[in-house]
Parts: C-alpha cells; structure tokens; sequence
C-alpha cells in the first residue's frame, strides 16, 4: 500500500498568455508570486464530446514505441491515498466524503466514448484496444522552482497534477495525483478505488496550443482493483486547457499552482 503525501503550495495564480512548452519547462505566463491564494480551476461544465477542430488525423497506428520503464512503482491494492481528505479538500470537489461506487459511461451519448482523432504521434496502437472510459480532469499543475544541474540558472519543475476526474455529466467519479514514483508515473483513481499509474510515450503540442500544457501518449505500468482502470493499457491527455509552467525568473524552492483542464481516455481491451 503507498502513502501519498500532497503537498502545500505556495500559489501563484497565471494569466492566459504566452506559447506553450512541454510539461516541466517553462512557458511565457506572466505571473506574480502570492501565498495562501484559492486557485480557481478552469470550468469544464461542459463535456461534451471533444471538438475535432484543431486536431490532426492520425496516421499509422501500428509506429513503434519504446517500452515504459521497469522502474515504475509498485502498487498492490487500489487503495485511497492516505491523504485522500486533504486532497478532496484542495480540489473543492464538492463530494460530501462519501465514496461514489466508481464511473458509469451507461448514461452517456455515444460520442462521449467514442475514440477521438489525433496526430500519429500520440496514437495508440492497434494492440491498444478500445476507449474503456473518458475523463474530464480539472485541477491544477504544479511547479518547484528548482536549481539547474551543475549549479545553473533556476527553472520551474514539473511535480504532477491534482486535479478531479468528471464525467459527462459533471459529476466527480476520481482523481490524478503523481504516483509515489513522482510527476514521471502519473496516476489516476477512481471512487471504487480502481487505479493505473501511467508513463509519457510521447507528446504533441498543436496549433493554438498556447499556454497549455501538451497533449500526451502515456502506457499503463500498474494498474489495481477491480473496475474498469485495472485493464488500461493505454492513456491519452487531449484538449489541454492552461496549465504551463509561468515564463518567469525564480526563487529555488519556491512553488506555483497553474490551474488547467483536459480530457482523458482509456483504452484496454
């Protein structure tokens, strides 16, 4: 069983501008530093399927992918983190503590799971099965202020997300955290306790994409439960909204909290 310890943030809130980088880099936000400020994710009220403007066809599915690392942690129940109560509570959920039996998608229009176009880049393979469930994420992405190697200049460094997991209809059925493996293994849980922890294949920023942190090709290296995560094999982050680090000078070991949304799909067999 991992304990996951959450961590407290000094916040800096961002305003929406600049060009987009990948996750842990820095972008062009302007921001100014704060602390015990509420961060006020992006709404994602609607969730409706993803819109296909902007977005890339994709090409052949079957490219080759580097396997993930075997250094991925370990997981051997799909237990609650220990700090689950403190985490809800920096989300504002809105839950009332009481554990929901996990996502539906019954209730859902077909689109919502249907599987979404995307650049060849971030495609998953043919081997990758079929969308399980999809996942509307709103949270934040946070930051360490952090001194380069060999003593250069201090950069902002990705720590992983916190943000709450929504259906269709808005309502809350899990959460994304980093793993115990750190911002590398991104995990996903959901009520019922399922849970898979992931690892970045590959990125792709496109057009427009200022500002957002990049969508994203991740394969599953642990996974637990009994619901539906316990069999995803593959995880796409799309429709990124926010959540690039701020293009600013700063303070080694200062944090920043940048509020984004996105979209999440499961795929397994």
């Amino acid at each position: 069983m991992r304990n996951f310890a959450i961590l407290s943030f000094g916040l800096t809130l961002v305003g929406c501008s600049g060009s987009s980088t990948g996750e842990g880099t820095s972008g062009s936000n302007d921001a100014s530093t704060t602390t015990d400020v509420t961060v006020d994710a992006p709404s994602r009220k609607d969730v409706s399927a993803p819109d296909d403007a902007g977005k890339k066809e994709a090409g052949d599915r079957d490219s080759g992918r580097d396997d993930a690392s075997s250094d991925a942690p370990d997981r051997e129940d799909g237990g609650t983190p220990a700090d689950s109560e403190s985490e809800t509570s920096i989300l504002d959920s809105g839950e009332d503590g009481d554990a929901e039996a996990g996502p539906s998608e019954a209730s859902c229009p077909a689109t919502w799971t249907a599987e979404p176009s995307v650049n060849a880049l971030i495609a998953v393979p043919s081997e990758g099965g079929i969308v399980l469930l999809h996942a509307a994420g709103v949270g934040t992405q946070n930051y360490m202020c952090t001194i380069g190697l060999d003593g250069g200049p201090a950069a902002w460094t990705l720590l992983g997300p916190m943000a709450e997991l929504k259906d269709c209809d808005d309502a809350g059925i899990g959460h994304h955290f980093p793993s115990e493996g750190g911002s590398a293994y991104p995990e996903w849980q959901t009520n019922d306790g399922t849970y898979v922890i992931g690892h970045k294949l590959d990125p792709f920023t496109p057009d427009g994409g200022t500002d957002s942190v990049p969508w994203l090709l991740l394969q599953a290296v642990d996974a637990g439960g009994t619901g539906t995560l316990r069999q995803v094999a593959y995880i796409q982050r799309l429709d990124t909204d926010g959540g690039d680090p701020p293009a600013m000078e700063c303070e080694a070991g200062a944090t920043v909290q940048i509020p984004y949304a996105a979209d999440y799909y499961f795929y397994g067999p």
